[in-house]
């Protein structure tokens, strides 16, 4: 699975620390100080080791996967615009965020077993 951590535009370390908290919340690994230079975009990249070391990613992409497809069984059953279908959609987006924030791409997502269209 391809796991990449978006580089960050260039700015200050307080935006590379508030990029840090705003991606991974109050979630973040502790971090060895060795790994740890003193800079928040070192640490970003640490941190992105260590969930994919942990197995966070392939959990999440499995995650998301079951999300996916509970949602097309959700639109099956009640209809794409439903209250039923619409909810759902908006638990799954929170998710798919953080895909992208992981580089989980659709065929990840797909190897995981998610019901994706090939189109």
């Amino acid at each position: 699975m391809a796991t990449t951590i978006t580089p960050l535009q260039p700015g200050t370390e307080a935006a590379a620390k508030a990029a840090a908290f705003a991606i991974f919340g109050s979630d973040i690994p502790p971090i060895d100080p060795d790994d740890y230079n003193g800079s928040w975009r070192t640490t970003l990249h640490v941190i992105a080791e260590e969930w994919v070391g942990e197995g966070r990613v392939e959990r999440h992409a499995a995650r998301t996967a079951t999300a996916i497809n509970d949602l097309l069984n959700t639109e099956k059953l009640f209809g794409v615009g439903s209250p039923e279908a619409l909810a759902g959609g908006t638990a799954l987006k929170p998710l798919i965020d953080k895909c992208r924030i992981y580089g989980i791409t659709t065929d990840d997502l797909r190897r995981h077993g998610a019901q994706l269209h090939t189109s």
